[in-house]
């Protein structure tokens, strides 16, 4: 494709999970598609650095986008991995309380009813009965959170798309996205320029510096950095275990692989550049925390694991902790929609956002 002019009728930027399910969308409903990433392997950033839970929908009470697309996201991707027989479990988790926290769980648990998402709160009984060696003054029991092979997901998804006639250039960076009256263009680094009716933006941490110059949106970038450490050795939890959200994230949790290894994380800290490496020092920080609701984990059993960065923005001062779908320009039926602030629950929702910017068009 190199030092050439492309036409399409969609293009889509970006080859995470988000990226891949819109152009699978597209390319399934008989559009002309083409898929560009700058990396050798769609998914290789962020849809490969998260926790790879499949998220019930209990946290998103003033985000409503994440809200309803990771609920409705979740019975998609249940569904799509059962069709396509891609590993996954619907292991449930458990989100714990400690000393006056039991309001904060109440009120998720009262949100998630209220939503129609299978949650029960347990008695102290039951706690011990199920978790002997969880340490919490009340828990939440949500059955339908699961795990997912994100590789294998991914792998089916951009098989899907390729199937469906889409065209995936990777290792490729677009530099930015030209708008005029009867034309919309993306300039690639190598000097190619694609021409499409419809550009999607999922660009993920480069999302915000695509959108088309001219547009007054008021939104700012900030990184958040989340570290994970494996366990070496059993943990007597079959379960995901969660703590009750934190500012910023949802603390550091126990998730569980599809091969029953334990990991811990994401922390939380603010970065400018992006870097994964996720230093070893941390360790005792990780620890403190885990010992809050397991107190027998053994901290020289954590060693680092690997980090993603998340995509975060702000508007006037306040952080806008929702998906945004930013339609910026419109002309005699094209369009550019950048989707910004794509961080978790990406993964889960990914096919509803698809279906979602597939219906704003």
């Amino acid at each position: 494709m190199a030092r050439e002019e492309v036409k399409t009728d969609v293009l889509v930027v970006g080859g995470g999970a988000v990226g891949v399910s819109v152009a699978r969308y597209f390319a399934l409903a008989g559009r002309q598609v083409i898929l560009i990433d700058s990396e050798a392997t769609p998914g290789s950033v962020n849809s490969s650095r998260n926790s790879g839970v499949i998220h019930a929908g209990l946290y998103y009470a003033n985000s409503p986008n994440k809200e309803k697309l990771c609920i409705r996201g979740k019975h998609l991707l249940y569904e799509y991995c059962r069709e396509k027989n891609i590993r996954f479990k619907q292991s449930g988790k458990l989100v714990v309380a400690q000393a006056g926290e039991e309001p904060l769980l109440n009120s998720i648990f009262e949100r998630a009813v209220a939503n129609g998402v299978p949650a029960r709160l347990l008695s102290g009984d039951e706690i011990k009965n199920a978790c002997p060696d969880l340490s919490c003054v009340a828990a939440l029991e949500s059955p339908s959170t699961g795990i997912v092979d994100t590789q294998s997901l991914m792998q089916s998804l951009v098989t899907d798309f390729e199937t469906a006639g889409g065209l995936l250039h990777c290792r490729a960076r677009v530099l930015r996205i030209d708008t005029s009256a009867d034309c919309f263009q993306a300039a690639l680094e190598d000097g190619t320029r694609v021409t499409a009716d419809i550009v999607i933006n999922s660009a993920g941490l480069n999302a915000l510096s695509l959108v088309p110059t001219g547009v007054e949106h008021g939104y700012e970038n900030f990184f958040l950095k989340g570290s994970y450490f494996a366990y070496a050795g059993g943990v007597p939890f079959k379960t995901l275990v969660y703590p009750l959200p934190s500012q910023g994230g949802l603390g550091i949790h126990l998730t569980l692989d599809l091969a029953g290894r334990a990991r811990f994380g994401p922390d939380v800290s603010a970065v400018s550049t992006v870097d994964f490496a996720v230093r070893p020092e941390d360790g005792a920080k990780f620890g403190a925390a885990v010992k809050q609701y397991w107190p027998e984990c053994d901290v020289n059993k954590l060693s680092p694991d690997y980090a993603g960065i998340r995509p975060k923005l702000r508007r006037t001062g306040s952080i806008v902790d929702d998906f945004v779908f930013l339609q910026s320009h419109e002309s005699g039926g094209r369009k550019v929609i950048s989707l910004l602030g794509m961080d978790s629950p990406g993964l889960t929702s990914c096919l509803a956002i698809a279906e979602h910017v597939f219906e704003m068009t």
